[in-house]
Order: C-alpha cells, then structure tokens, then sequence
C-alpha cells in the first residue's frame, strides 16, 4: 500500500521513460501502489511528456500547476493527492534507483518506524562520483543540523524517504518551507513530536552534470535552516494544535477567494 511521490522541475528529455521504469520496478516487490508524479510548474515539456507516461499505466497520477514553487511545497501536493497508508519520496532523475525503496520498506516493517530515510554515511552504503565539493557541504551542512536540532540521524538529504501516511497527515499543517531546506523541517518536527526516525544505506552512483548546486541555492539552504531555527525554538511555530488552527483558516480563506488552481490533470 505506497505512494511514490515524483516531484519535478524541467525534466520533459526524459520523465516518461523515468515514470514507466518506477512503474516497472515497484511492480516487482509492491502489490498495491500509485505513482504521484508533480509537475513543479515545469517550462518545458515536462508535463506533456509525463502525460504520455500517465496514459500508458494507470498507476501514474498527475498534479500539475503553473508557477514553480519548489521542491517542498510540491511534496506537500503530493501529499495531499497520497492514498495510500506507506508514502515515499524519489526523485525524478533517478540518481538514485527506485528498487532502493524496498529496503525502507522492510526497515519500516521490522521496526515499526515512522520514518525511514538513506544515509550517505550509513555504513553500508556505497556512494560514488560524489564531487569533493558536495561531500565537503554535506558533511558541513549535516554537522550543522545535528548541533542545532540533535536529529538522530546522520545525512538528511538524500532523496529517496518513507513516511507513514499518518504522521504525514498530522505534521503537514505545520509544514512551511517550500524550497531548499523542505527535508530538514519535516524531520525537526518528526523528532519534536516523538515520531521514531530510522536509517537505510543508499547507493548512488553520482552523476556530476546533473549537478545544479549553487552558490545561492547554499545561501537560500541557510536561511531556510536559520528559519526552521527560529520557528523551533522562539515562535512554538511547530506547536500541533495552534499551527493546525491557523492552517484550516488559511486554507478556507484561499478556498473563498477561489485561488486553489485545478491540481490534478
């Protein structure tokens, strides 16, 4: 019982041969599963080409709106659309291979884990290509994050992750960062709120052209991260009962105003 979650931005050269492997490969160790693909305002022909895909398995599913709002805020369009009770986060160039959700799969059953994510640091996992430069963020950029919230967890970028569709529900309204540092926020409020966090080894085996990181996308990470920060330990932003009050009065106010775009194509 999965939802495999596929967001994308300008992936049009190759997300329909991409959307009908996963499809192939869940079909090997899942019996019931669905394949949410989000469109993240794509200027290319990302979205036609996922359609091709959509129209050849049934499995695939589509959330598409116009304007680009980053990898988290599609994620949490991908959440809503999930229907099924085990929700899992790959991404759409396939850096890393979908067979690799099994694992958290079998991780979450032996452990009964709310969350189950890969670790680059895990020592089983075997990481190559990675550039000198990435590892030395990485490393950094974890360090970080263990000395500003403790998170049980070596490595929180790595992006294939298994959720349980009840935690997702519950920490969803108090989701707020919709671009560079999404992953972090969901795993400071797992652990705020008592959610058991496990980890996975991931192989990957790096592709160096496809590396978009930039200075000011390290710039952006940081501030997300100091606001992530903030809100923890100033603001008891990611207190349940008060940001799901003010998350249902948001979203009947934008619901009014008719705002809400038709998502699923």
């Amino acid at each position: 019982m999965l939802s495999v979650i596929i967001p994308a931005y300008n992936e049009g050269h190759h997300i329909c041969n991409n959307l009908l492997k996963i499809n192939e490969e869940l079909k090997i160790f899942c019996n019931s599963f669905e394949i949410i693909f989000v469109n993240d305002g794509s200027t290319d022909c990302t979205l036609e080409e996922a359609k091709k895909a959509a129209e050849q398995a049934d499995t695939i599913r589509i959330v598409s709106y116009s304007k680009n709002q980053g990898k988290g805020h599609a994620i949490i369009e991908g959440y809503k659309a999930a229907s099924k009770g085990l929700i899992s986060i790959l991404d759409a160039d396939l850096d890393i291979h979908p067979r690799q959700i099994k694992p958290l799969l079998d991780k979450a059953s032996e452990t009964d884990a709310d969350f189950v994510i890969q670790s680059k640091r895990h020592p089983d996992s075997n990481v190559k290509g990675f550039p000198l430069k990435r590892r030395f963020l990485s490393r950094s950029y974890n360090l970080t994050i263990k000395m500003l919230f403790d998170l049980p967890v070596s490595d929180t970028q790595v992006g294939v992750k298994l959720y349980r569709k009840h935690v997702v529900d519950t920490i969803m309204p108090m989701l707020s960062v919709k671009r560079y540092a999404a992953d972090v926020e969901q795993l400071v409020i797992a652990h705020k709120h008592g959610y058991r966090i496990e980890e996975c080894p991931v192989h990957i085996d790096f592709d160096p052209s496809g590396d978009r990181m930039k200075l000011n996308d390290i710039l952006n990470i940081a501030k997300d991260t100091a606001s992530i920060y903030y809100k923890l330990n100033f603001l008891d932003y990611y207190d349940l009962d008060k940001v799901a009050v003010q998350y249902a009065i948001e979203e009947k106010s934008i619901a009014e105003q008719n705002l809400i775009p038709e998502r699923r194509v």
